[in-house]
């Protein structure tokens, strides 16, 4: 084989590996995100493949297979990459059905997009990993030495790969999508195949590839039970889409969701109202009465990091209507989606489309509150928005009793990611508060800079210009209620092991927040030295204050166990997400014979409870099937190329 040819081919191979790689994330992210361990998944199955694809394609090229195999492993190569974009879809909604819960979901994502992996790019990585030594071989007996062989293909395979690394990520994905983005791998790998040895069988090929093209139809993702679909876009940074909701109680909802979606989403429009329905946004507009002492300050500023589709801005509209807004959003396709799909009025301010830690370090300006609410893969905060370092800067773009908001994720006040994100927090502000929002899996983590932080200040606050409706005003008025519980607020206490740029911790510690609830299935013992009459009263107070902890540690403390304690064991387990011992304290109480009020009560959390768990139970038999599926792909893997190496072994060495 002439060398010009060799480097062509090897530089046909690295540009759709490389190519192929990258866009396989993307095209898992609709359905599993693009969290690192999706990309870990895609990697690790990638690399595998590559190795024993190296390992088989030794046994060819010492066997004398030549050009007429080269152009096989590139054809059939060809037409996997052509339909791994048609079954993807529908493969990534079998793994992972949209009707499941974000919170419930992450062994189904983790494992279900591993499976995926293997059973798309597996063998299509297998094939190109056998195509170097191969060519390696025809290059050396064309009369080339075989160290310039190896190091020719090397270098063009290298050349090819970066070729294929910034044309999938900064033009073929973001302009014509990551399934044109695969289409175009196959092609590619058809020309590789003509190269080798004009025939047929590329032809064959690229008939497949455009039947495959034929075959492209609706969005990457169904918008899920109940919803509209607006609109979809894959952007540089993710893929989005846009979602009506027309059955929302409380008036039909536009949402913003990114990648896997479920039943999470960023952004979020209620028709007639300029409030979310109570979702967290409603709450950070609470944020200038705790910088301004009950007031609003005057000329008052504010800045969105994370804004995607402007809800935040919406808000401020009405609620603080003289207030200035600046906006920062990484993603520019998620505002074009805002200011396509998201209407209403916005408080006005500048739009920068950059990531919000760059902003935050060359920004010399300041702001009375500063909003995080970025997010990159619906439930991981971003490591450097989430460093000592990212506050520190923040504090210092606040102006004298400004204060800063974060929205985190989290299950109950002793979820590990709010404890050392906030911990994180207080050692810069030297305090943070966090404050569970009601009915949901956030809060509203805030501290303030130069001023201890009073929640006291809300109760002299009057409503004054506000621009609301009747319905938005009331809802106002309740939000100010709810804020104005001290019980509602936890004091977070400066982490003793504070998150830094050099050691992002966020994806472990979300692992374990949603995957280690301590959920078990037996209900806790009570065998301490505490009458019950006096245990009852202190675990009722304790779950009132959303001290689930200490409701659990009283319980333990009784003398003996009632049926109110149960009842008060089911409800702090529920909160903390621990739904199977949940079921249990509520089954165990109803046995102790309590009287017909608390026992209609028992009856009444185990039917809600139900509701609840089963979307879960669903979610962890769906997670235990994509387990077994990615351990019977990877054992299906190895005995293949197992297989293909023994019949090469069975076929004479020349």
């Amino acid at each position: 084989m002439q060398v010009r040819t060799a480097a062509a081919v090897a530089g046909v191979t690295g540009f759709a590996s490389m190519c192929l790689e990258l866009t396989a994330v993307r095209l898992l992210a609709p359905h599993f995100g693009d969290s690192a361990y999706v990309w870990t998944n895609v990697i690790g199955v990638i690399l595998a493949a590559l190795a024993l694809g190296a390992w088989l394609g030794g046994r060819l090229a010492d066997r004398g297979h030549g050009r007429t195999t080269l152009a096989t492993l590139f054809v059939v190569a060809a037409v996997l990459c052509a339909l791994a974009p048609v079954c993807g879809p529908t493969l990534g909604a079998w793994l992972l059905p949209q009707d499941l819960r974000l919170d419930a979901a992450m062994p189904a994502m983790v494992r279900g997009s591993l499976a995926a992996a293997g059973l798309l790019f597996g063998l299509p990585v297998f094939l190109l990993g056998a195509i170097a030594p191969v060519l390696v071989t025809l290059v050396a007996e064309s009369g080339s030495r075989v160290g310039r062989a190896v190091g020719l293909v090397s270098a063009a395979g290298t050349i090819g790969s970066l070729l294929g690394t910034f044309l999938a990520t900064h033009l073929l994905v973001p302009t014509f999508g990551c399934r044109a983005t695969m289409w175009v791998c196959a092609l590619v790998l058809a020309v590789g195949a003509a190269l080798v040895r004009p025939s047929a069988r590329p032809a064959a090929s690229v008939l497949l590839v455009g039947l495959g093209l034929l075959l492209q139809h609706g969005p990457l993702r169904a918008a899920g039970p109940g919803l509209e679909l607006l609109a979809e876009a894959e952007t540089s940074q993710q893929y989005l889409q846009v979602v009506r909701d027309p059955a929302n109680s409380g008036g039909a909802m536009t949402a913003l969701k990114i990648n896997e979606g479920l039943d999470s989403f960023h952004s979020v429009s209620v028709a007639n109202s300029v409030f979310t329905g109570g979702r967290y946004y409603d709450y950070h507009a609470l944020a200038p009465l705790l910088a301004g002492d009950g007031r609003r300050p005057e000329h008052l500023r504010a800045l969105s990091i994370g804004d995607a589709a402007g809800t935040f801005r919406r808000i401020y509209d009405a609620v603080h209507p003289d207030a200035t807004v600046d906006a920062v959003e990484i993603d520019p396709g998620a505002i074009a989606l805002g200011e396509r799909w998201f209407l209403g009025r916005k408080a006005p301010g500048r739009v920068f489309a950059v990531d919000g830690r760059v902003f935050i370090d060359r920004s010399r300006e300041r702001w009375h509150v500063i909003h995080v609410d970025a997010y990159a893969h619906q439930i991981y905060v971003p490591a450097h928005l989430a460093s000592r370092e990212f506050f520190a800067a923040a504090r210092e773009r606040l102006l004298p009793g400004g204060v800063l908001t974060c929205n985190v994720g989290g299950l109950h006040f002793g979820d590990p990611v709010l404890q050392s994100l906030g911990g994180t927090l207080a050692a810069v502000f030297g305090e943070a508060w966090a404050f569970h929002v009601p009915r949901s899996r956030n809060f509203l983590l805030v501290a303030r800079r130069e001023a201890a932080l009073a929640i006291s200040v809300l109760d002299g606050y009057r409503p004054g210009d506000e621009l609301l409706n009747a319905a938005d005003q009331r809802h106002w008025q309740s939000l100010m209620a709810a804020a104005r519980v001290r019980e509602a607020w936890h004091r977070v206490a400066p982490g003793a092991t504070p998150l830094l740029d050099d050691r992002p911790e966020l994806d472990r510690l979300l692992l374990g927040s949603y995957l280690d609830s301590g959920d078990g299935s037996e209900p806790i013992g009570s065998s301490g030295a505490t009458p019950v009459a006096e245990a009852e009263p202190l675990a009722f107070a304790a779950l009132q204050a959303d001290d689930l902890d200490q409701v659990l540690a009283h319980i333990r403390n009784a003398a003996a166990p009632s049926a109110y304690l149960r009842l008060l064991a089911g409800d702090a387990r529920w909160r903390l997400r621990q739904l199977h011992g949940a079921l249990a304290e509520y089954r165990t109480g109803a046995g102790l014979q309590p009287p017909a009020d608390l026992a209609a009560l028992l009856a009444q959390r185990r039917a809600d409870l139900q509701r609840d768990l089963d979307p879960h139970v669903a979610a962890e038999e769906i997670g235990r099937r994509n387990g077994w599926l990615a351990a019977a792909v990877g054992l299906v893997g190895l005995l293949f190329a197992a297989a293909m190496v023994r019949w090469q072994l069975a076929v004479p060495m020349r």
